[in-house]
């Protein structure tokens, strides 16, 4: 359980603490007063990156260009942890000791829910994907390995197929059987497999009681089957055509809620994905990730509140809410919570 969150030069906050003192915060003010930066910055403790920012965009831009810095400090029951990043390198320590990154996210886990989130998910198959890949990476760190490895192969067959399609334009030759293209397919069909087998896993644990993800393969074959059938035209469109770089997945309740689902139905469904990750992130880790709910209230009305909001859910683990007037929160989660105005911060 966090007790304290310390934030130095980190976006509006030049210094600031704020101690917890129960596993249900409720965060509100008006806008602009910080609210989601502090998710922002438990988010980017507990799993390496923000949720929104590239590089250092979160730094406090007060400061002057050549001492640029942010540091976020974080006291658990058990540790203190400290993160520190200025334009050349980020400090991770556990108890004022430097650590590597790997053990230092591998002790702490986070998951964030906003209208944002909401949106993409429903509308980007890239960001779709990317959800995926993320939960995965909380259970298993060298899976980032994979991932890194699997985007830097695509990047060689592609520039190696867009000579070939160079060629292929010039002379109408397609080597479909070239030496150098069938070493980045097999290097490709390899990390893919592994890519795809662990996105599958975590699409059936993520499925039970009428409530289930689709995921839709790109090859609807064996890969290696599909990737040759596809080599001809990856050489004339100089890129890779078939792969987990172009799969995606859908929620089923019922009915296809991307494409049938009306608005409310769309945000009660990620909803519940994003509490069922919590549960197998519990079943893997051995504990819940810290839940961050970023103004979802805004998005529902009463009775989706009560919804999303319930007990079940939010006990489970120490939960940070942030909202604009808490009062719209249901009375029984004001009872637990720790009120926290940011207006007077």
């Amino acid at each position: 359980m966090i007790k304290s969150i310390k934030l130095t030069n980190f976006r509006r906050f030049e210094d600031v603490q704020i101690d917890i003192e129960k596993d249900i915060v409720v965060l509100y003010g008006n806008n602009a007063q910080g609210k989601s930066t502090i998710l922002e910055a438990i988010y980017l403790l507990t799993n390496g990156k923000s949720p929104w920012a590239v590089s250092d965009e979160f730094v406090n831009n007060t400061q002057n260009e050549e001492d640029k810095f942010a540091r976020i400090e974080i006291a658990t029951d058990e540790h203190l942890f400290a993160f520190f990043k200025d334009q050349s390198r980020r400090v991770c320590k556990i108890d004022n000791q430097n650590t590597t990154p790997k053990k230092f996210f591998q002790s702490n886990a986070s998951t964030i829910f906003n209208p944002e989130q909401i949106e993409i998910l429903m509308i980007s198959p890239s960001r779709r994907r990317d959800f995926l890949d993320e939960v995965i990476s909380q259970i298993d760190y060298e899976y980032n390995d994979t991932l890194a490895q699997f985007r830097k192969v695509l990047r060689q067959r592609n520039a190696y197929l867009k000579k070939l399609a160079k060629k292929f334009y010039e002379q109408g030759i397609i080597a479909r059987n070239d030496t150098q293209l069938n070493f980045w397919t097999n290097e490709f069909v390899n990390l893919s497999k592994i890519i795809q087998s662990k996105r599958l896993e975590l699409v059936d644990e993520l499925s039970s009681d009428g409530f289930s993800l689709e995921y839709i393969k790109s090859n609807k074959e064996e890969l290696e089957v599909c990737i040759e059938d596809a080599k001809k035209r990856d050489i004339v469109t100089g890129c890779s055509n078939i792969g987990p770089q172009r799969d995606d997945w859908e929620i089923i309740v019922e009915k296809n809620i991307k494409k049938y689902g009306s608005r409310g139905e769309k945000r009660l469904a990620i909803g519940n994905l994003i509490f069922r990750v919590q549960d197998v992130l519990n079943k893997k880790l051995g504990f819940y990730p810290i839940l961050l709910l970023d103004d979802i209230a805004s998005e529902l009305d009463p009775k989706n509140t009560h919804k999303i909001f319930g007990e079940e859910n939010i006990k489970k683990q120490q939960t940070f809410i942030t909202i604009i007037n808490h009062k719209e929160l249901p009375e029984e989660i004001l009872k637990s919570a720790q009120l926290i105005d940011l207006n007077n911060i």
